[in-house]
């Protein structure tokens, strides 16, 4: 959600600039802090964010002037102006940050760009007027039009020292897998060696609230061993991160199912919709609107899919509205044109911090002219379960039973947090799943985290190898050894050399396992390696790790996905990757019952016909 380049960065200032600071999709945005961390003030997107030319930085400056952050004016340097912040990838490579926020999905570019050796510590230059340089960086157009003199020699930095893997129990599945796999590399790229000679891994921290056989992920996900911190206390109602309380003392959170039969699901939810908003409505005025009734104003609707998402936005625009509006003759009260919003994946990156921001508005106090007003219904899907921290929310509609226990746990401990959470779950009776969770309902709520459901993760797994060896084998020879590391260096590799063998050996012991599945690792790599060395063979022509723009005799030796069958050097530029689609064409004049199935190979025992139908 943020640029790749500095001149995305200086593209998207400039639009907003020229569109009034409307929202400019289909491109990241520089703009992620809302608000100055310093003093609070807030930063607008087409004043307070802009690219210094000179450095090839992306300035975000606080909108006080009395800031140590503010907008200055003067000569000062771009690296003392604005916030210490860095949101686009370039700026990261040249300037290695202290801290690095990033997600899984980046993994996938360290084949494709040289300049992430930059992020291990691999980097023998730095210019003074734009950071740090890998091979490619040095020859690029606005790094030779510097100023003369300004490239000093320095030694490696340190690699990164931790690694924080929050929501431990979402790096499962084909991502897990995949992610486990290039883990691989990063793990390497990472390992720091002492004077003594001894290799210092960095330390790994995951964190998560649902997971079952964390042992085992672990082991797949990073080859380590897994140490529970803090350790277990003499007592299970202090675990140092939680105490358990009585609800006397503090309040939790209560779940109701609703189940009606013979009724269809949307008009059930309607009555619920309506009940939640009109009670609320009616104890914040008889109560005085205070904070104790405020968190029960905002009801989060929560959906397994955006279909059924779709359907409620348009009933709570229809008749939850109307309802609402003669609740009263029911013992409620009235509430007009409740204001909607939704947090799928349908919304803009842009829009995702307002959004948040406008979720911790109150339904108390009296807000100031032109001020947005409180949100009273957010639908929203699994979106929410993930990093969503509004402790005011306190009451919740899940319609239907989530696909997993633990996305179910995940999402209803979004409300609740500060004062006492209430969650409907609406059930479908004629879904059997639904039906079996309402017949069990208290027991399932008893033993919930019980019944989180084990995690698979196998990154060397057949698919997993075909999709992403490649990459991490890539991605290994060119921040090993900087000698490999420029774009054009891919013709320069041997695969006889000590890098090839110590990139084969390295991947071989990380599979571990039998000796059969160590021996089917070491045949794919060297399978790749000889189809770079017959690739670096090829005459008249010159080898890139990618083809660029303007190539010439250049060609490149990655494939992305998609564009080059099933060849074995296809490599992923994310980790979300699907297979592309295939069109079907259905040729006129041909009853396709009649026609030999000849796509589906025939069984020894089956007619192929048979299969086929």
């Amino acid at each position: 959600v943020t640029p790749n380049r500095t001149d995305h960065a200086a593209d998207w200032v400039k639009e907003i600039r020229r569109s009034s600071g409307r929202p400019t999709y289909g491109q990241g945005s520089p703009h992620q802090l809302t608000s100055c961390p310093w003093c609070g003030s807030g930063i607008e997107k087409g004043r307070d964010i802009e690219v210094e030319a000179a450095s090839r930085r992306t300035l975000i400056q606080c909108s006080d002037v009395f800031c140590p952050f503010g907008v200055v004016s003067g000569p000062r340097e771009a690296q003392q102006r604005g916030l210490p912040v860095l949101v686009v990838d370039e700026e990261i490579y040249r300037h290695p940050p202290s801290l690095l926020i990033a997600t899984v999905d980046k993994f996938a570019q360290l084949p494709w760009k040289g300049e992430t050796a930059a992020l291990f510590g691999r980097v023998t230059k730095r210019c003074e007027q734009h950071g740090y340089l890998t091979e490619d960086l040095e020859h690029a157009d606005w790094e030779k039009a510097r100023h003369p003199g300004r490239v000093v020699e320095v030694t490696d930095i340190r690699p990164p020292d931790l690694i924080i893997q929050d929501e431990l129990h979402l790096i499962s599945g084909p991502l897990g897998s995949l992610v486990g796999l290039y883990e691989t590399a990063v793990d390497r790229l990472a390992t720091w060696k002492l004077e003594g000679g001894r290799s210092v891994r960095p330390k790994v921290i995951a964190s998560t609230a649902t997971v079952r056989r964390a042992t085992q992920q672990i082991r797949d996900l990073f080859h380590r061993r897994t140490e529970v911190f803090p350790p277990p206390g003499l007592t299970i109602d202090d675990s140092y991160f939680a105490r358990q309380r009585p609800t006397d003392q503090r309040p939790g959170r209560r779940y109701v199912g609703i189940c009606a039969h013979g009724t269809r699901i949307k008009s059930t939810l309607i009555r619920v919709y309506v009940s939640v908003l009109g009670a609320a409505q009616r104890l914040h005025e008889q109560y005085g609107r205070n904070e104790v009734t405020d968190p029960y104003m905002t009801l989060v609707g929560y959906f397994n899919s955006l279909r059924d998402l779709g359907g409620m936005r348009r009933l709570v625009e229809d008749d939850v509205s109307a309802r609402l509006a003669r609740a009263d003759a029911r013992g409620l009260a009235r509430r007009y044109d409740p204001k909607q919003e939704e947090l799928t994946s349908r919304l803009s990156s842009d829009a995702i911090r307002p959004l948040l921001d406008k979720l911790k508005i109150p339904f108390t106090g009296t807000r100031p002219k032109g001020a947005p007003a409180p949100i009273d219904v957010l639908l929203a899907t699994n979106m929410i379960a993930v990093g969503v921290d509004v402790s005011r929310l306190g009451v919740m509609v899940v319609t239907n039973q989530p696909k997993s226990t633990a996305e179910y746990i995940q999402a209803t401990s979004r409300v609740g947090r500060q004062a006492p959470g209430l969650v409907f779950t609406v059930y479908n009776w004629a879904r059997p799943r639904d039906l079996s969770h309402y017949e069990t309902f208290e027991h399932f709520h008893l033993t919930a985290y019980r019944r989180v459901e084990a995690l698979s993760v196998t990154p060397f797994a057949d698919r997993a190898v075909d999709r992403g060896l490649t990459g991490v084998m890539v991605a290994l020879v060119r921040e090993l050894e900087q000698a490999y590391n420029g774009n054009l260096r891919a013709q320069d590799f041997d695969r006889h050399s000590e890098l090839a063998d110590h990139v084969v050996r390295f991947l071989e012991r990380r599979v571990g396992g039998s000796r059969d599945a160590r021996r089917r690792i070491t045949d794919q790599l060297e399978f790749r390696l000889d189809m770079w060395a017959r690739e670096r063979g090829v005459p008249g022509r010159r080898l890139a790790y990618h083809q660029p723009l303007v190539s010439g005799d250049i060609a490149g030796l990655l494939r992305r996905p998609g564009t080059a069958g099933l060849s074995p050097l296809i490599a992923p530029t994310s980790l979300r990757d699907v297979e592309p689609g295939v069109q079907l064409q259905l040729l006129p004049g041909i009853d396709p019952w009649d026609a030999e199935p000849a796509f589906l190979p025939p069984n020894d025992d089956t007619d192929p016909t048979e299969d086929a139908q």
